[in-house]
């Protein structure tokens, strides 16, 4: 099982009510720990996507997805993405929600959350973009600020609010094909 096969095991047991036990969680966040990437593998994967000092933020600073021979894998939601920016940052956000969820006190976590706190700062799908996979994207910035202090509330309306609006304009069945 790979770290996104994980990540999306324990969400699927979480959204279905599924115990997850203390053993579980233990093994989970070792296996997620040690696959953290390497600074050098971050800026050779930023450097893969044509990052610039403008767009750098867009890309995850911890953890790289895996592909299965260049295809990318499916999300929880069954969902294909079509751009590495939905792909690498709904992985490396479920996987820092879990740690967060798991070992909130630890150290290492707290550094990865307030950096990638800033991070998501500087994004337009952190900041309520709902153009293309920025909707998906923002979508997992939501779900990695609901795991964290209650400060961020202010932060999370203004992706919500215009999420929720997006949503309300698809009839039966558009939500599948925007």
């Amino acid at each position: 099982m790979n770290c996104l096969e994980l990540i999306n095991e324990l969400n699927r047991k979480q959204i279905m009510g599924e115990e997850i036990s203390q053993n579980e969680r233990e093994e989970a966040v070792s296996i997620l720990l040690h696959h953290i990437s390497t600074t050098n593998e971050i800026n050779n994967y930023k450097k893969t996507m044509r990052t610039n000092e403008k767009t750098r933020d867009m890309y995850p600073d911890y953890f790289i997805p895996p592909y299965d021979g260049k295809k990318k894998y499916r999300l929880l939601q069954g969902y294909l993405p079509k751009t590495n920016i939905l792909y690498a940052n709904y992985y490396e956000l479920e996987i820092l929600r879990l740690l967060l969820l798991y070992v909130p006190y630890e150290e290492e976590v707290q550094e990865m959350m307030k950096h990638t706190n800033m991070r998501l700062r500087n994004t337009c799908f952190g900041n309520s973009c709902t153009q293309g996979e920025c909707l998906a994207t923002g979508i997992s910035v939501l779900r990695f600020l609901s795991a964290m202090e209650k400060e961020h509330r202010e932060w999370m309306e203004r992706i919500l609010i215009p999420l929720g609006d997006t949503f309300a304009l698809f009839g039966n069945g558009q939500a599948a094909t925007q």
